[in-house]
């Protein structure tokens, strides 16, 4: 069973968000969405045990991008420019160069 390095409780208390975190729809599917497309991408990380941990880097990385994820989702217009034909959705806006250096995105996939 993979272990949860980044959980709503991280994201929750990186946003400065009050009450119970998984109770908030958006917030753990914004995590879930953050988690999945990090793990993916870094098979290098073994995420397999209790005993393992991602490295403070990657965890900063996808905590900050599920936060972006869940503050765009909350906008009170939505997903900013989806639909729109001349723009594509993009939750990391501005700071996608530093969200991708930090999972470190552009490491090779292993096996």
């Amino acid at each position: 069973m993979p272990v949860d390095w980044l959980t709503v409780e991280d994201v929750a208390g990186y946003l400065d968000l009050p009450g119970d975190p998984s109770t908030d729809d958006n917030l753990v599917a914004s995590t879930a969405a953050a988690r999945a497309a990090v793990e993916r991408r870094r098979s290098d990380l073994h995420l397999v045990d209790d005993a393992t941990v991602a490295p403070a880097d990657v965890h900063t990385g996808a905590m900050i991008w599920a936060a972006l994820i869940y503050q765009t989702r909350n906008s009170p217009s939505g997903f900013a420019g989806y639909g729109d034909e001349t723009m594509v959705y993009d939750s990391l806006g501005a700071r996608r160069a530093e969200v991708m250096r930090l999972v470190g995105w552009r490491r090779p996939v292993v096996a």
